[in-house]
């Protein structure tokens, strides 16, 4: 393979590989199950601190795990790293990923999400019903396989490197934001599965 020919099969990987790393987000902030166990292979690991082990078992315990304990939540990913080992078949990435996540309002919900001090630090927040926002930092190093021309999740671990923890102050209804009437919802009434 000449050298522009390889230079185009590496962008194509990138790109392929980038793909996934989008698709995983999309997948968790509509909790669109079908699509996070597609970014993994079957024998793929993930550690994600509250869970670690077989990443298809991953995807059903974080989805059912978005549902009951947030609101909405939103993750990004930005300065993607690729490394790719010499046969090309294997990628590592450094991911950072920026999260918001709105805590559903309810003392047993913030009691088991940020703990006693917290609660005990917003109690009349959280007795008066507020939700609570978690904004996280970090991110996902992974190990990417290429197996029959497909690149897929093969190991995934979580580093997290900060967190912010407090009442929400989200406004839906008030000032320009009662105008922004098209609102993101999880599953597939969601406005981006409505092509």
């Amino acid at each position: 393979m000449d050298n522009m020919a390889q230079a185009v099969a590496e962008l194509v990987d990138r790109q392929q590989i980038y793909h996934v790393l989008t698709s995983y987000c999309r997948a968790l902030d509509r909790c669109d199950v079908e699509l996070m166990k597609s970014v993994y292979w079957e024998d793929g690991f993930d550690d994600h601190g509250v869970f670690a082990g077989n990443a298809r078992e991953f995807a059903e315990f974080i989805i059912s795990g978005i549902q009951e304990w947030f609101e909405v939540t939103q993750h990004s990913i930005s300065n993607v790293h690729m490394e790719f080992e010499a046969d090309r078949t294997v990628a590592h990435t450094e991911s950072y990923l920026f999260a918001y996540h709105k805590v559903k309002g309810t003392a047993e919900k913030v009691r088991g999400w940020f703990g006693e001090a917290y609660l005990k630090a917003h109690e009349e927040s959280v007795r008066a019903g507020e939700d609570q926002d978690f904004l996280y930092g970090g991110r996902y190093f992974d190990r990417f396989e290429k197996r029959d021309g497909v690149w897929r999740i093969a190991r995934r671990t979580v580093i997290m490197d900060w967190n912010i923890n407090q009442p929400s102050s989200a406004l839906f209804k008030d000032g320009m934001f009662k105008t922004l009437n098209i609102r993101g919802t999880r599953g597939r009434a969601d406005p981006i599965y409505q092509r």
